[in-house]
């Protein structure tokens, strides 16, 4: 009953941003140049903290998003004239939901192809699915992920990009390793979301990708 309490209220939040991106696309004063879609790691990405870049920069992220919720709603997270690249982040919570990862390529696909519909100009940046760490301590947020499925559907990804010329898959996974393959403590609040120095070095490897 408490998990079902929490997943309608989790839908409720999610309905209330969507809401709040589509009335916000029709009032934004300035073209978004560059958007960033996904899931709570993007929600909470301090954007205009942290990447300096001369184009308008929107965050468009929502907490406990899957792909299949993306695909349904892609509207709430797509505005603009003069869109110059998309910076997609998602899929940790397909996992986290036990997903089939054919069912999450097949959504992330059509993600793909709808924008490239809409947006024919602007690059796709698909951004590998950051790793997590195992430890223990974590288990309570981290759930099922795995840095092994997190690394099977990063191949998967890197793949599918390759299929579309207007996609480039960008690796960041690796820039948040430690020593033993885990997401580095410093950048982790819980095991699976980032840290302030988290989004700092996350920010860094994103930085060559902005221009």
């Amino acid at each position: 009953m408490a998990v079902q309490l929490l997943e309608q209220w989790l839908l409720n939040e999610q309905a209330k941003i969507q809401k709040n991106y589509r009335d916000l696309n029709q009032l934004a004063v300035k073209e978004p140049a560059i958007i960033f879609i996904g899931d709570s790691i993007v929600e909470y990405f301090p954007l205009h903290e942290l990447l300096q870049s001369p184009k308008t920069l929107v965050n468009r992220g929502i907490r406990g998003y899957k792909t299949d919720l993306l695909l349904e709603n892609l509207d709430a997270h797509l505005f603009g004239q003069a869109l110059d690249k998309v910076f997609l982040l998602i899929g940790t919570n397909d996992i986290g939901k036990e997903m089939p990862q054919a069912e999450t390529l097949a959504n992330l696909e059509a993600v793909v192809q709808e924008i490239s519909r809409d947006y024919p100009l602007a690059q796709i940046q698909l951004l590998s699915v950051l790793p997590v760490n195992e430890q223990e301590q974590y288990k309570g947020t981290v759930y099922i992920r795995t840095n092994e499925k997190i690394q099977a559907l990063n191949c998967a990804y890197q793949e599918l990009a390759q299929a579309y010329y207007q996609v480039s898959y960008v690796d960041v996974y690796s820039s948040l390793l430690d020593e033993v393959g885990q997401l580095a403590e410093a950048y982790t609040t819980d095991g699976l979301h980032l840290s302030v120095a988290g989004y700092q070095a996350l920010s860094d490897a994103l930085k060559t990708y902005l221009f």
